[in-house]
């Protein structure tokens, strides 16, 4: 008999739970104003790239052979899971955040059936272990999509996975069934089960054996990864990570314990793919979520180019120290996020690639090695494009995204993501 634990129930409506500026209303603020009347620090997208990003990704995935799954912590927003979702020619998406999960369900993204069932594993997998507050509005989420799956990593995870829909049984009169991926661990040493370890099979055959749950795949994310310095790196940590779960699912099938799916993946890996030749064997799927963006962090791993990468962070010059050979951004901390990269420093500056901007406090950017002659071009008030460490930090500061397009100085649209979990 599973333990007792305590079950909470949401203090949220499921439908007006999260409160988001008004997108029509910021669209008629902004749209097809130029980048020069926008208030900064502001956060640019370019739809172009991101579009190419996401196609690009869906074509490694195809050739392959293996079912793209997508990640939208990154973004966070409805129009940039419709562009991974129909770009990348899958259905199937990861959020990290019940909030992300409101968002696409109550989204047109379900009333149109572009997120949809195409088999397993597919629709809307939550990227965290779910901790037992969380569960109840988990249930009525899943109502609405035809697979919402959970991630388990932990046998108390499971008890109260199942003491909650057994309660659920008894008070509705009806069973519902949850499904659920094994996490395993692979050498990030973030989260999941060790391979080839007796607590890991035990987990294995509680799962397989629930009356309660349905086990979709094992799954592992290679984020350290990001180690990796260049493609034949990116191609040994694919390998590994590739083993590592089609080894653990080996290992569980000669102990009577059958799963079917192997899902791989982080956007370093999910890009090695593409180059790969024998290394996902196996596999069914690979996952990934900053491709739709990029940023330095996946520069210095060297299967991009700051060219793909699609956000910037919009900033002004605030002040200029000649004295010191200096300038004093309106970008700090909260714009950037304080993540750093091998290749030091806060963020490329696209305008100046020389400039170095080594010093950030919460609201200021201090920048460095100004040549001989910018301070008469970069005045103050002067805008800068500046490429960020690591996209998915750095989004999340922002209430809504300036979208540009053809003309990369004109807004184009506006995102709005969702806040909060």
């Amino acid at each position: 008999m599973a333990p007792a634990f305590p079950q909470t129930k949401s203090i949220y409506a499921i439908e007006n739970r999260f409160a988001i500026p008004q997108k029509e209303a910021l669209k008629r603020a902004l749209v097809g104003k130029r980048l020069s009347q926008v208030r900064t620090p502001a956060l640019v997208v370019k739809r172009k790239v991101v579009e190419e990003n996401c196609k690009r990704l869906g074509d490694i995935a195809k050739k392959a052979g293996v079912k793209l799954r997508c990640h939208i912590k990154t973004h966070k927003t409805v129009e940039g899971t419709e562009l991974q979702l129909v770009l990348g020619d899958t259905d199937a998406i990861i959020v990290s955040t019940l909030a992300e999960a409101n968002l696409v369900i109550h989204s047109h993204l379900t009333e149109q059936g572009i997120l949809k069932d195409a088999g397993i594993p597919s629709c809307v997998l939550l990227g965290l272990a779910p901790t037992p507050d969380k569960l109840d509005e988990i249930i009525e989420l899943s109502k609405k999509v035809d697979k919402f799956q959970l991630m388990i990593d932990h046998v108390s995870s499971l008890d109260a996975v199942e003491q909650f829909l057994m309660d659920y049984e008894k008070s509705h009169g009806e069973r519902k069934k949850l499904s659920t991926f094994l996490k395993v661990e692979c050498g990030n040493h973030r989260a999941g089960v060790p391979i080839n370890y007796p607590a890991s099979l035990e987990l294995a055959r509680r799962l397989v054996a629930s009356e309660y749950v349905n086990v979709t795949g094992v799954y592992t994310h290679a984020g350290h990864s990001y180690a990796a310095r260049n493609s034949q790196e990116l191609l040994t940590y694919l390998q590994a990570e590739r083993d590592d779960a089609v080894n653990f699912k080996k290992y569980l099938a000669d102990n009577g314990v059958h799963i079917e799916g192997v899902s791989i993946g982080a956007t370093p890996t999910s890009m090695a793919t593409g180059i790969a030749t024998t290394q996902i064997e196996g596999v069914t799927e690979i996952h990934a979520g900053n491709y739709l963006f990029f940023d330095r962090q996946q520069c210095a791993t060297g299967m991009v180019t700051p060219a793909d990468c699609a956000v910037s962070v919009l900033a002004r010059v605030a002040s200029q120290y000649p004295d010191r050979n200096t300038l004093l951004l309106d970008a700090g901390g909260l714009a950037f996020s304080k993540d750093t990269t091998p290749q030091g420093g806060y963020a490329d500056i696209v305008e100046y690639p020389h400039w170095r901007l080594n010093m950030i406090s919460q609201e200021h950017g201090i920048v460095s090695e100004i040549a001989e002659g910018d301070y008469a071009t970069a005045t103050v008030g002067s805008l800068v494009h500046c490429i960020p460490n690591h996209a998915c930090l750095t989004c999340a500061a922002y209430e809504y995204y300036i979208v540009v397009g053809e003309d990369e100085n004109v807004v184009e649209d506006i995102w709005v993501p969702v806040r909060g979990w």
